[in-house]
């Protein structure tokens, strides 16, 4: 196993918890729409999972490199990092239009598709002329993004996070008292997840600053769990 210094370690770890934890709730929303045989949950789970993406490099290096001494180098790190996000964009828009309103599903994904695809295209063609455009990768687990990507990667964020409140809202406004819990913790939710991302995507890699941007994404990814899955005994206590 490699030696890590106790910074490095605890940057991998927290990078790990946060897409174990993503991964866990993205695959839980999967089957539970597939038992409601809802498809625009299907594509919540994946839009999730999807998002979580941008630290998949962090899960699998802390493998790769810290167990198994096998470093994963910039090209690839960065390709893992980035490629899954369009998608999860595309995904995500197409859930919160047909759970809000289905009418604004055509035109939203008009937009967002090629928004995407561009954005897909750019990521490829820039990862082998100039992969600065899209990132640097400071070894073994932190990257920044280049000034292109950051642009596409600063609207998703705004658009993951608009949406999401304004879901988060609506499910609040209804008379079920369990539905406005579970509108509360997504409204907290993406909050936290939207500091935690502009944070990483906006700040200097700092071993603080990541520390502290990790633990934030997996507060985050805990509030938006109780937002689909309320455990009983936490529901009993809340609604009393």
């Amino acid at each position: 196993m490699t030696d890590l210094g106790t910074t490095q370690l605890l940057e991998g770890l927290l990078g790990f918890i946060w897409v174990a934890i993503a991964l866990f709730i993205g695959a839980r929303i999967i089957f539970k729409a597939k038992e409601l045989d809802r498809k625009e949950l299907i594509t919540v789970g994946l839009s999730y999972i999807f998002v979580s993406s941008a630290w998949w490099g962090v899960a699998v290096q802390l493998i790769s490199y810290g167990i198994f001494s096998f470093p994963i180098t910039d090209i690839p790190y960065l390709l893992i990092a980035n490629i899954f996000i369009p998608p999860g964009l595309v995904a995500w828009v197409y859930s919160f239009s047909e759970m809000v309103n289905p009418y604004l599903k055509k035109k939203l994904l008009l937009i967002y598709i090629p928004f995407c695809i561009l954005w897909e295209v750019l990521i490829f063609v820039f990862l082998f002329t100039n992969p600065n455009f899209v990132g640097t990768f400071e070894f073994p687990f932190n990257s920044s993004h280049g000034d292109v990507i950051r642009i596409f990667i600063i609207i998703a964020i705004f658009s993951f996070v608009l949406s999401g409140v304004y879901f988060a809202l609506q499910s609040m406004r209804l008379e079920d008292p369990e539905i406005k819990w579970k509108g509360r913790f997504l409204f907290a939710a993406w909050i936290s997840f939207c500091i935690g991302a502009l944070m990483d995507a906006l700040l200097p890699l700092i071993p603080v600053i990541l520390i502290i941007t990790r633990l934030i994404l997996i507060t985050g990814a805990i509030e938006y769990y109780l937002g689909f899955f309320l455990p009983s005994k936490l529901k009993e206590w809340l609604l009393q």
